[in-house]
C-alpha cells in the first residue's frame, strides 16, 4: 500500500521534490484511487484489476481444496461409522460454509485484509475511505460471494468491469476495494545542525527528552519537505507545545507558537549531543583530578 501526500504549489520545498510525488491537482488515470483524509492529506492507492484478483482467487481455491480434502480424510471419514448420515451431512455443510466464507473472513480480519492468495499476489482489501477492513465488512463482502460466484464468477467479473473501482457485488455492499501493495521510501533531508541554535540553558528546566522523542523529531524534520509549509507547522505545533511545557521553556513564546518546527530543531540540537557532552565533561574532570593527585603524590 502506498500513501502519498499532496504538495502545495506555494511550498518552496516542492521545487526540489521528485516529480513522481508532485500530484497536486493533476488528474490520475488508470488504476489510481485517491482518498482525501480529514487532515487534507491525499492518500493514493493502486487498484487491483480483475486478472490479478482472479489469480489470487485461484491460489486461495487450491488452498481451500487441500484443506477440505484433509478434513474429509482425517476428520469426517473416521466419524462416518459413529454419526448418523443426517448428522454427517449437517457437519459437512458447516465445514463447507467455514471453508468457503470463514476462510476469507478470518484471513481478511486478522491478517490486515489479506488471504494467502492475496498475499502471494501483493493485494489487500481496504475500506473505500482508505481505512483497514474490520470483521463486519469482511463478513458482509464474503457472504455476498455466493451471488458473485454465479456462472463461474461471471457476475462478479461483470460487476468489476462495470464499476470504476473494480468492485464486485460484495465490495459494493460492504464498501470495500482491493488494492495493490506498493512499497515506497520517502526521501529525507537531513537536519543541518550547524545552522540551528540550541536552546539557552537558562530558559529551560532540568527535563531531558527521551531518545524516542529525539528520533521522532529527527524523522519529522527530515521529511519536512513532503508536507506543505502550513501543514508541517500545524503538526509540529502539537509536539512543540508539549515539549515547551515539559521543558519549562521561558524564552520567546513566538518561537513555539509561530515557528514550532524551528523550536523542535533547537530541541534536537540541544539534546541530541547532550549525553556525549556530559560524558566528555566527566572525562575531562576525571583527567584533571588524576593529574592533580599525581602531582600531590610526587
Amino acid at each position: 500500500m502506498e500513501s502519498t501526500i499532496t504538495l502545495n504549489e506555494t511550498n518552496p520545498a516542492s521545487a526540489d521534490f521528485p516529480e513522481s510525488f508532485q500530484y497536486g491537482e493533476r488528474p490520475l488515470l488508470g488504476l489510481e484511487m485517491q482518498v482525501e483524509t480529514p487532515e487534507n492529506v491525499v492518500l493514493s492507492y493502486q487498484l487491483a484489476g480483475p486478472s490479478q484478483r482472479y489469480v489470487a482467487y485461484l491460489i486461495d481455491f487450491m488452498i481451500r481444496s487441500i484443506m477440505l480434502v484433509g478434513i474429509l480424510i482425517f476428520f469426517i471419514a473416521p466419524l462416518s461409522n459413529v454419526m448418523m448420515p443426517g448428522a454427517m451431512m449437517g457437519l459437512f455443510l458447516v465445514i463447507m460454509f467455514l471453508n468457503t466464507w470463514g476462510y476469507y473472513t478470518i484471513s481478511e480480519t486478522f491478517f490486515k485484509g489479506k488471504s494467502i492468495g492475496k498475499h502471494a499476489c501483493g493485494l489487500r482489501v481496504i475500506r473505500e475511505g482508505g481505512y483497514p477492513i474490520t470483521f463486519w465488512p469482511s463478513l458482509l463482502r464474503n457472504l455476498a460471494r455466493s451471488a458473485d460466484s454465479i456462472i463461474l464468477y461471471g457476475i462478479g467479473m461483470t460487476s468489476m468491469l462495470l464499476t470504476r473501482r473494480f468492485q464486485r457485488l460484495g465490495d459494493l455492499v460492504a464498501g470495500t476495494v482491493v488494492i495493490q501493495e506498493r512499497s515506497l521510501t520517502l526521501p529525507r533531508k537531513p537536519i543541518i545542525l550547524n545552522k540551528i541554535k540550541p536552546l539557552d540553558k537558562n530558559e529551560i528546566g532540568s527535563f531531558l527528552p527521551r531518545d524516542e522523542v529525539l528520533s521522532l523529531i529527527d524523522e519529522f524534520i527530515g521529511r519536512r519537505h513532503v508536507l506543505t509549509y502550513e501543514r508541517g507547522h500545524a503538526l509540529a505545533a502539537q509536539l512543540a507545545q508539549q515539549l515547551a511545557k515539559r521543558l519549562q521553556y521561558s524564552g520567546d513564546e513566538k518561537k513555539v507558537s509561530q515557528y514550532p518546527m524551528a523550536f523542535l530543531a533547537s530541541v534536537y540540537k540541544t539534546f541530541s549531543f547532550g549525553h556525549a557532552v556530559e560524558e566528555q565533561e566527566l572525562v575531562d574532570e576525571y583527567q584533571k583530578r588524576s593529574a592533580s593527585e599525581g602531582e600531590f603524590y610526587e
